[in-house]
């Protein structure tokens, strides 16, 4: 009898040993497209969270808007790939970003769970300016497996409003317009005089996955830009919905909704 429970533990560690090694191996199951959603336990403010991709075992790229805040030699503007060069090792990702010729940043993260729709990690993220290291920051994440893509279901005229807290510095509770072109620019229209008229001097917006980041400036002169994140919730039958986590000034947290129709 104890000669066979012993068998039995054995082959059990065995097992356990075996699913172990496996799962330490991550590269197959992070294949695909990933939104933060949490940091430090906490909900990740929209504005602040971004889309990571990961084509390949060695590439991956990230559609982010606070890294674009980042003055780039090679390209000023929105732009939706920060591309990434990727070492996985085990349960350790190493993904090395140039953000210009000056700037390098280093994320690595140790994934502490995976499954279908969600990743755990823990990140250090170092950033360099000419090879010397200037920032070190560590924080834990939470990710969710994006499987929806609006890239081509957002094109065309919408009108809606926000139907729920404002969460914007920018908006209004009024009805507007927004119309998507495929080349990555939009239309926004007040209701002014009886008839829509636009407000921008230039809108732009990219969109990756089921998240946009809308890119304008006011129409007058010295209007600085403005930009803003949202993360598209439904968009079907002629209906999109968008939502943001945002703050208030007290630092509690709140989501708002923006609710749009298609116009024919």
């Amino acid at each position: 009898m104890k000669k066979g429970l012993s068998t039995v533990l054995a082959f059990a560690y065995v097992v356990l040993l075996i699913c172990g090694c496996k799962d330490s191996n991550i590269s197959e199951k992070v294949i695909g497209k990933w939104i933060a959603v949490e940091r430090n336990d906490a909900p990740l403010l929209t504005n602040m969270s971004h889309v990571l991709t990961f084509e390949s075992p060695k590439e991956a790229y990230t559609t982010t808007s606070w890294i674009e805040l980042i003055e780039r030699d090679d390209n000023p503007s929105l732009s939706k790939r920060g591309n990434s060069e990727v070492v996985m090792k085990g349960r350790k990702i190493i993904k090395t970003i140039r953000v210009n010729p000056h700037i390098t940043v280093i994320d690595e993260m140790k994934v502490t769970s995976i499954t279908e729709n969600d990743m755990y990690g823990i990140s250090e993220v170092k950033t360099y300016i000419d090879g010397a290291k200037v920032m070190t920051t560590k924080y834990t994440a939470r990710y969710t497996k994006v499987t929806a893509n609006y890239e081509q279901a957002i094109l065309g005229l919408w009108e809606g409003q926000v139907i729920s807290e404002m969460g914007t510095d920018f908006g209004d509770s009024e009805r507007h317009r927004w119309e998507f072109l495929p080349d990555g620019n939009y239309r926004f229209y007040n209701w002014d005089d009886g008839q829509w008229k636009e407000n921008d001097e230039f809108a732009q917006y990219v969109i990756d996955g089921t998240m946009i980041c809308c890119r304008w400036k006011n129409l007058g002169e010295s209007q600085d830009e403005h930009r803003e994140w949202w993360v598209i919730s439904s968009c079907e039958n002629g209906v999109m919905e968008w939502s943001a986590i945002r703050e208030r000034p007290d630092s509690a947290t709140y989501t708002s909704t923006v609710k749009m129709t298609k116009v024919n």
